[in-house]
């Protein structure tokens, strides 16, 4: 009977730290989930940022067609959409509610390309450099870009990017202190049996070694049942993460599962070994105020 209730309280105290250390992965990764919707807000808004490129008017169709070709064949174009001054100007008619031609008696728009960079390519000396080489080819009037509003993108991403990794690191920080805890109790009620060992003449890392195992054990299923927590997670938030979150990749998923299982190995593991160490280092005495 005292065999059975021991054995049930040792199971209860191992459900309770599981249970305890899933909840902290599943936070890690709700953050890591935000790192990597930030990432892709920041691409989209990159990826949507646009230089125009304004055609001279004697240019000939046969140069037009070149230049098309090399645009879209740039390692920094991700888009390449030509605009001919017939659609200029009937794009403006509709935005105007009426024909410039009509009181002007001529076009006076000229044709143009419009391309959307790669994220890669939208900080401002890079833009520079794609807007000289564009400039070199003859049928090129003019290249225009907005340098301010880049620049403004780019700061806010870094804030928010920012803002993201102290929320990490600090999070990150708190899951290790309270998983540390939680281990330590666990390994507390061993604490004469490690003394003992000790005593017999056993080896620290003798000692350390079932304890790391057991940590690393109880560290890897947390984290599986975090998975599963945020499985459910994304599945009853799908409608609102559909706007951030391609559903149909799941290399999204992968990351933050991988982040989940990295971090609650490697927290669990070093809990344990600071754990253990800490009644290493203790008199037989001070085991009892401890």
């Amino acid at each position: 009977m005292k065999d059975s209730i021991a054995k049930y309280k040792i199971f209860n105290s191992k459900l309770t730290t599981i249970v305890s250390i899933s909840m902290v992965l599943f936070l890690i990764g709700i953050v890591v989930l935000g790192l990597k919707i930030g990432d892709t807000l920041s691409a989209y808004v990159r990826e949507n940022y646009t230089i125009s490129i304004e055609i001279k008017d004697d240019a000939a169709d046969k140069e037009i067609s070149t230049l098309d070709e090399i645009l879209r064949g740039q390692a920094y174009a991700k888009k390449v959409v030509f605009i001919s001054k017939e659609q200029a100007i009937k794009d403006l008619a509709q935005e105007m509610g009426e024909d410039p031609v009509a009181f002007l008696g001529y076009n006076p728009l000229s044709a143009s390309f419009v391309v959307n960079l790669k994220s890669e390519y939208t900080d401002n000396d890079k833009i520079e450099g794609v807007v000289k080489s564009i400039k070199e080819y003859r049928i090129v009037e003019n290249v225009f870009y907005q340098k301010q509003f880049i620049s403004e993108v780019n700061h806010n991403i870094q804030k928010v990017s920012l803002l993201f990794l102290i929320v990490a690191a600090v999070l990150f920080f708190i899951s290790f202190v309270l998983i540390n805890n939680t281990l330590r109790l666990l390994i507390y009620s061993d604490r004469f049996l490690i003394n003992t060992m000790k005593l017999v003449g056993a080896t620290r890392s003798f000692i350390r070694r079932p304890y790391l195992k057991k940590g690393v054990v109880i560290g890897l299923i947390a984290a599986l049942l975090a998975i599963g927590y945020f499985a459910l997670f994304g599945y009853l938030m799908r409608d609102q993460l559909r706007l951030f979150v391609d559903y149909s990749d799941y290399s999204t998923y992968y990351v933050v599962a991988g982040a989940i299982i990295v971090s609650g190995i490697v927290i669990s593991w070093l809990s344990t070994y600071f754990a253990v160490n800490k009644f290493l280092s203790r008199e037989e005495k001070e085991l009892y105020y401890i």
